[in-house]
């Protein structure tokens, strides 16, 4: 682990630190020493991993040695170090994520079976965007009973049966009604082409 007291590699951070004080030293110091160890229990217990723990552990001491004065840091030492080692942890996350994304693309990809997404391609985005306005338009121009029984059977999966005893109708007549409700959509969706 690299000891507090050591400025971090200022390559990646664009401000350039002046040398710790004594004081600044001391600080870091007390603070690495006092919330080290219940720091990287914590990180432990986040991440499952005592390497990316110790990772972590080291990054957040060298985000606190690379702030310019520690005034912010001195008000709540302790709920920053977790803070920042928090957001640490959530970038980690975040870059596993999407790691992991790659990887189930590349493997698609290899399958032959890859296509660009169909968002990427803006016609066909654009078409499903209106049509989308198309079906909500008609449902809400359905009479209740009608809507009702199309919604129940298309998206609650109900069986024809359930929504009759739902609705107080026959099973013919909520047979009637998606047909009625599909009908109509279909009908309006051929307008809009």
């Amino acid at each position: 682990m690299i000891p507090p007291e050591a400025p971090a590699d200022t390559a990646l951070d664009v401000r350039a630190r002046e040398p710790l004080s004594p004081v600044e030293s001391a600080f870091a110091r007390e603070l690495f020493e006092r919330y080290q160890l219940s720091l990287y229990r914590y990180l432990t217990r986040l991440l499952h991993s005592r390497e990316e723990a110790q990772e972590i552990l080291q990054e957040t001491y060298l985000r606190i040695l690379r702030q310019p004065t520690f005034d912010h840091v001195r008000a709540n030492a302790r709920a920053y170090l977790f803070q920042t080692a928090t957001n640490l942890a959530r970038d980690l996350f975040r870059h596993k994520a999407l790691r992991g994304i790659e990887a189930e693309r590349a493997l698609f990809s290899a399958s032959g079976l890859d296509t660009p997404h169909w968002e990427s391609w803006p016609d066909l985005a654009l078409e499903a965007e209106q049509v989308g306005r198309v079906i909500l338009d008609v449902l809400r121009g359905l009479d209740p009973p009608v809507r009702a029984a199309l919604l129940l059977h298309r998206f609650r999966g109900l069986k024809q049966q359930e929504i009759s005893v739902r609705l107080g109708v026959s099973e013919r007549t909520v047979e009637r009604y998606i047909k009625e409700g599909l009908t109509r959509i279909a009908a309006q969706l051929k307008v809009g082409k």
